[in-house]
């Protein structure tokens, strides 16, 4: 019970950030899996176990918030899907410390761009279709490696001039579409044997259902947070958040 409470309150906090900020649910709860030695590929298949029902909460909570273009989340659910399903295929295959680099290296510079943009008040360009789409696909990928498509995707779109509570509520649903790709996938895999890790689903099962728990509650309230929220703090907001991530990924390596 202990273990469900701790993970009822990781997932509030988490899927607070989420939902307001667009990032944060997939990379802590991810980051407490491992460190209690989960192999990747149950990490990856738990954490999007997870978002699955958080996410349709914090979708609907978008929706009514008047959150979602819907150009954009199908863009960016159609590219994330087809990148996700790559990532799930070659989880483990990957070596974790370059991606983690690159991961981290991305979300400091785009950091540091999107706090730059929010502290001066300048409107850049958005980005063309096609961008988009290739965001939206770099971001499944990385989701299906590990797990962070809020922070890849979420502030590109900012970095890029998208209006924020906009970019948080359609990049969030589209997460949902991708993190059930993502889960069936695994799922996949792992009934065919290829995880090879000796590790079960049961293990995992507590945890999950804590994250679920804290979770759908902060989903509830997070769409409207992000509606609400005004522009120029919430750019800031997620710009910091970005930077914190990144450091988050690249001290993991020491």
């Amino acid at each position: 019970m202990d273990l469900f409470l701790t993970f009822a309150l990781v997932g509030f906090f988490a899927q607070l950030a989420d939902s307001a900020l667009g990032m944060g649910f997939g990379v802590i709860s991810a980051s407490v899996l491992l460190a209690q030695g989960v192999p990747p590929p149950l990490v990856s298949a738990s954490v999007n176990a997870a978002k699955v029902p958080t996410g349709i909460v914090a979708g609907i909570s978008h929706a009514l918030n008047g959150n979602i273009d819907k150009a954009l989340f199908l863009r960016l659910a159609l590219a994330g899907a087809a990148g996700g399903i790559v990532g799930a295929l070659i989880l483990g295959e990957l070596k974790r410390p370059v991606l983690t680099v690159i991961i981290g290296s991305y979300l400091l510079l785009i950091g540091g761009l999107i706090l730059w943009r929010g502290l001066s008040g300048r409107a850049p360009r958005l980005l063309a279709t096609g961008r988009v789409s290739a965001l939206g696909a770099t971001g499944g990928l990385i989701e299906g490696i590990g797990g962070s498509w809020g922070p890849v995707v979420t502030s590109g779109l900012i970095g890029a001039g998208h209006e924020p509570r906009r970019a948080i509520g359609s990049s969030a649903l589209a997460e949902l579409v991708v993190s059930l790709t993502v889960f069936l996938v695994l799922m996949a895999g792992y009934h065919l044997g290829r995880w090879g890790t000796g590790r079960d689903l049961h293990e995992v099962l507590l945890p999950v259902a804590g994250l679920v728990a804290g979770g759908v509650p902060a989903a509830l309230v997070g769409g409207r947070l992000a509606a609400i929220a005004p522009r120029r703090p919430l750019t800031v907001a997620v710009g910091l958040l970005a930077i914190g991530i990144g450091l988050q990924r690249l001290a993991s390596l020491l």
